[in-house]
């Protein structure tokens, strides 16, 4: 196995304390990992830290960075004002603004939630925040308009 370069090593060590920095300041971070349109790979947001007094992260797929952190954060925040833990299928309506609802899923797989692992050494559920298309149907509803490969199936 080929060794890491020391300073991609002092890299990753900074952008760890940033984000151990940012989970004391708010209570969780938000790390985003932008698109890859030659892998054809849609983005991914998800949250760090928020398990410890939630019991679970979130996660989208899909939007641009600001959009990213401002689903997550409304998502986050309106689950703790309804006091109801995420559950399959769960809307949560105008978290995205425009009027739109989001759908909950559980996450399949913690093999994407790579810094939850690094930074607490578990994998908490993610519940993964899916958007609609412009009539307001998900992914899996018949006649939904979006791509496949929108927004990832975590």
């Amino acid at each position: 196995m080929p060794s890491i370069p020391a300073d991609t090593r002092k890299q990753m060590a900074a952008y760890l304390q940033q984000l151990a920095a940012r989970i004391n300041a708010n209570g969780y971070a938000i790390p985003f990992i932008p698109a890859d349109p030659e892998a054809g790979e849609p983005s991914l947001a998800y949250t760090v830290g928020l398990h410890v007094r939630r019991g679970y992260e979130l996660a989208v797929s899909g939007l641009d960075y600001g959009m990213s952190c401002a689903v997550l954060d409304s998502l986050a925040a309106r689950l703790l004002e309804q006091q109801t833990p995420p559950a399959p299928a769960m809307e949560i309506k105008g978290a995205t603004g425009g009027g739109y609802s989001l759908r909950l899923r559980r996450a399949g797989s913690p093999l994407p939630f790579v810094l939850v692992r690094t930074v607490y050494r578990r994998n908490p559920p993610v519940w993964q925040a899916v958007w609609p298309d412009r009539e307001g149907r998900f992914p899996g509803d018949a006649a939904c308009t979006l791509s496949t490969g929108a927004q990832l199936s975590l």
